[in-house]
């Protein structure tokens, strides 16, 4: 077995995100957001919390381009921003109820992933949602962020 995923792994993963990705795009893009504060929402959610800079560093903006952003996020309800009180220089970030809110009901329903899905075999199936968990595990265990950095944000 190879080690490393086949082109047809990668074409079907393409042809599933990519509906998926369309169908959030553009509900999220209904809520009058950018394609950063998109990323920047998405970012938070997963994080559970994080730093302005960390928005900044994913934008690829200034951090005080990330406070600005930051700030119509705050302003819309969608994030809340807290003194770090390990470091009153910085500030944690969060998704409100409205902003988790608004994520949940923005991700689609998987429609499409669930008629590939339906016309599998109850073994294939089963594999994909094996393989799928341990792709979810893995991410996460890489997304968590270094403990103690120590940024100064805006």
């Amino acid at each position: 077995m190879n080690s490393l995923p086949s082109s047809s792994f990668h074409e079907g993963l393409e042809l599933v995100l990519a509906h998926s990705i369309q169908d959030f795009m553009r509900s999220m893009k209904k809520h009058g957001l950018s394609t950063p504060q998109i990323h920047a929402l998405m970012y938070i959610y997963h994080a559970g919390e994080c730093q302005v800079s960390d928005i900044g560093a994913l934008t690829d903006v200034s951090d005080a381009a990330a406070s600005q952003l930051v700030e119509r996020l705050v302003q819309q309800d969608l994030v809340e921003r807290r003194e770090n009180p390990a470091n009153r220089r910085t500030k944690i970030l969060r998704l409100s109820k409205k902003g988790k809110g608004l994520i949940r009901d923005s991700i689609p329903p998987h429609h499409f992933l669930m008629e590939v899905m339906t016309s599998l075999t109850p073994e294939q199936r089963e594999t994909v949602q094996a393989a799928f968990t341990i792709l979810a595990q893995t991410a996460r265990r890489m997304q968590i962020p270094e403990k103690g950095k120590e940024v100064n944000d805006a």
